[in-house]
């Protein structure tokens, strides 16, 4: 029976089959199959993927341009080691090697790039360099408007990335293609730096051995999301408590749990090699050799000595008696950098925290947690603030000269966790990296990493709209200017895309270069597909890297000034 019943089913298939094959014949029709087929090959970094609808967004990093391929399971996908892949386990950002059909933008086969290389999480980088440069690890790397910038989801500016974001970063050769925040920043503030009846301004707030800042008043500081031991310490507070930090939210601190106690001081005792060399804390010389009376705290610690390089860092003092000993390194025009080993000796198990400052007012806390009991030794790693050269990026006052703020209107602006005022405002031009946050009230906060030159002169910023909180959604605020504006508008994918036109985040002076390469770090996704080719044979392709350039030049001016 089962014999009969399976000869019955290939009688009924032919059956329904032989219609089809006599219209073919009939009509001289053949049928072709593009599986494999394909008119279209690129190298692209992943914008997006999308499962429920089979798509994916690409940057062509050859063109600058984004365009978007369905898949379905005449699709092929493979990892670098060649075996398959499933679309579920591909990675924004991810460099990949496409064929394609580009009349229907149909995924003919997808390869994660052999060739491509990635360091997956780190916040050792410097990407806003203004030289086409960026700084991975402690090595060089090229970086343009080309390069795939992510963060919260949407495009980003390199500016946008700031020093304490964690980035994955994935490139060929030494071009970097994308650049994805993995974990951002949010914000910390204080209720009140005045607390019974006494200033909290000039203490210090640390935030888990990741953030160091002088209260200023009015503050607003970024830091890393996470769980975190905050301390205030300093004219006469030493106030701990645990605090979160979300992304893009502000976490104010009640400092109505403050305390102030009278000050206490610490004894400690330089030890410097050579013996010539001189000490200053806060600015004050103080003797080598013979314990220091100093209050607990952070201070300003210098240390020179001729023929030496100069070593400026901060010293937290925390102990009853400690004993720090420091060897300056000589100066040569071969060394390009200098480092210190500071060892502290106290009579409590407590450690002191040696710090690498990174530019005036903000640092990073390097801890050793392989102390022995009664002593700690550290090893400070010194930065380009510690250098007397000049050409170092040691931040520098520039007499005469003004950074300006014209843009967004109304809102408020901090420059390195310091209060500046309300935009349009203005500030003494000071060199190097710093950190600018914008905000005003019912918006999005919003912070930039930007670096100002060192030449005479004043400097313009415009920086985009702020998005604006309507019902716990986002909504592109309208009084942006009409730069900005008309960024926003070639851009249907996301308030961030229009940001990276309209921001001028590293501007120019009047006779400086750095604002083309301001340019280059920002690029315009366009929502309609052009369907130009691209040099590598790239079809159904958006927007341009040229379009992003006018943009940012239009939103970024220089005042003149000499």
């Amino acid at each position: 029976m089962k014999k009969i019943a399976s000869l019955v089913m290939i009688m009924v298939l032919l059956t329904a089959l032989l219609p089809m094959q006599i219209l073919a014949a009939g009509t001289g029709k053949k049928n072709v199959s593009l599986v494999g087929k394909y008119d279209s090959a690129d190298t692209a970094a992943i914008r997006a993927i999308d499962t429920d609808n089979r798509t994916l967004r690409l940057r062509n990093h050859s063109t600058g341009k984004t365009y978007t391929l369905s898949y379905d399971n005449t699709s092929f996908m493979y990892d670098s080691y060649g075996q398959v892949l499933s679309p579920r386990l591909l990675e924004v950002g991810q460099i990949v090697d496409v064929t394609f059909l580009k009349s229907s933008k149909k995924l003919t086969t997808l390869n994660v790039s052999k060739d491509a290389w990635v360091v997956k999480s780190t916040r050792d980088h410097d990407l806003v360099r203004n030289d086409g440069t960026a700084g991975i690890r402690g090595e060089s790397y090229k970086i343009d408007s080309r390069a795939l910038v992510i963060a919260d989801g949407s495009p980003a500016l390199l500016e946008d990335v700031l020093s304490t974001d964690n980035v994955c970063v994935r490139g060929i050769g030494n071009d970097i293609y994308s650049v994805i925040v993995t974990s951002g920043h949010g914000y910390v503030s204080l209720s009140s730096d005045t607390v019974q009846n006494q200033s909290l301004v000039g203490a210090w707030l640390e935030v888990g051995n990741e953030v160091i800042y002088k209260i200023t008043p009015n503050m607003l500081l970024s830091a890393p999301e996470g769980s975190y031991k905050l301390q205030i310490l300093g004219k006469g507070a030493n106030y701990q408590s645990d605090i979160d930090i979300t992304r893009n939210e502000e976490t104010v601190i009640d400092t109505s749990n403050v305390t102030i106690n009278k000050p206490k001081e610490g004894l400690v005792t330089f030890q410097i090699t050579p013996d010539t060399a001189d000490v200053f804390v806060d600015g004050n010389r103080v003797l080598k050799d013979v314990p220091q009376s100093i209050q607990y705290g952070y201070h300003n610690l210098k240390i020179m000595a001729e023929g030496y390089i100069t070593q400026n860092k901060y010293l937290k003092v925390g102990t009853p008696k400690s004993v720090i000993n420091i060897e300056l390194e000589k100066d040569s025009a071969s060394s390009a950098s200098s480092s210190a080993s500071l060892q502290a000796a106290s009579s409590a198990s407590t450690s002191d925290k040696d710090i690498d400052n990174s530019n005036e007012g903000r640092s990073k806390i390097s801890s050793n947690s392989n102390a022995s009991e009664g002593s700690t030794k550290k090893k400070v790693s010194e930065n380009s603030s510690s250098q007397s050269s000049e050409d170092d990026d040691t931040p520098r006052t520039i007499k005469g000269s003004k950074i300006y703020i014209d843009e967004p209107n109304g809102a408020e602006v901090y420059f390195d966790g310091k209060y500046i005022g309300i935009i349009p405002t203005n500030l003494t031009k000071i060199s190097g990296n710093h950190e600018v946050i914008i905000k005003k009230e019912g918006y999005l906060t919003k912070s930039y990493r930007i670096k100002v030159d060192k030449e005479k002169g004043d400097v313009s910023y415009k920086f985009p709209p702020l998005v604006k909180v309507v019902n716990d959604e986002p909504a592109t605020d309208g009084s942006s200017s009409s730069a900005s504006s008309s960024a926003s508008d070639s851009s249907s994918e996301s308030s961030s895309a229009s940001s990276e036109a309209s921001s001028a985040a590293s501007s120019e002076t009047s006779g400086g270069s750095s604002g083309e390469s301001a340019s280059d770090s920002a690029s315009t996704e366009q929502s309609t597909d052009s369907g130009s080719d691209s040099g590598s044979e790239s079809g159904s392709e958006e927007g341009s890297g040229s379009g992003s350039e006018q943009a940012s030049d239009a939103a970024s001016t220089a005042h003149g000034g000499d």
